[in-house]
């Protein structure tokens, strides 16, 4: 089956500070675990693949057009997350590296540590307006009612990616599925 990712790297390339010179075989791994393991969380498995599908066919409009626009920060943030870690170090045959230039600089691990927050910090930013949106119109996508809702309820509520225990199911308020 053909991948289908619904953002791109020219997008995301557009909104960042990622350099025109990072090559692909960096953001496209990346992009694709923000939108197979971020997003999928927040979806659930039945609407993402529902989206996957309808892009495939070129039947993507009305509520899940304005989704997939919804989500394309959230996946521009959280791609960036995971491509910080893939281009400053470097998995080889000498163990694991990372390259110096003479005219460049490269980041230490907490300077690295420090952006790829701020990126969480939007990302999460995104994916709270991405829930808001679909509990408001959540009448609107049979996916959410077909599917086991039980396992992206908490999703709906928090869009906290800390390591702290929020208490409970990330930590949202005890509500009633409608």
């Amino acid at each position: 089956m053909t991948e289908i990712l619904l953002s791109s790297e020219a997008f995301i390339k557009s909104v960042s500070s990622i350099s025109d010179n990072v090559a692909g075989k960096y953001i496209l791994p990346s992009l694709r675990e923000a939108q197979e393991i971020g997003l999928r969380g927040i979806l659930g498995d039945c609407l993402l693949d529902a989206l996957k599908e309808r892009k495939a066919a070129g039947q993507l409009v009305d509520q899940y057009l304005e989704l997939v626009q919804r989500c394309q920060y959230y996946l521009a943030y959280a791609t960036i997350v995971e491509v910080a870690q893939k281009v400053t170090y470097k998995v080889g045959n000498f163990g694991v590296t990372k390259s110096t230039d003479e005219n460049l600089q490269v980041a230490s691990q907490v300077e690295v540590s420090d952006m790829r927050f701020y990126y969480q910090a939007k990302a999460d930013a995104c994916c709270r307006g991405i829930q808001r949106w679909l509990l408001n119109n959540r009448a609107a996508f049979p996916e959410l009612r077909d599917c086991d809702c039980a396992a992206i309820r908490a999703n709906l509520y928090s869009a906290a990616s800390c390591g702290i225990w929020l208490g409970g199911p990330r930590g949202r308020e005890r509500r009633r599925w409608r």
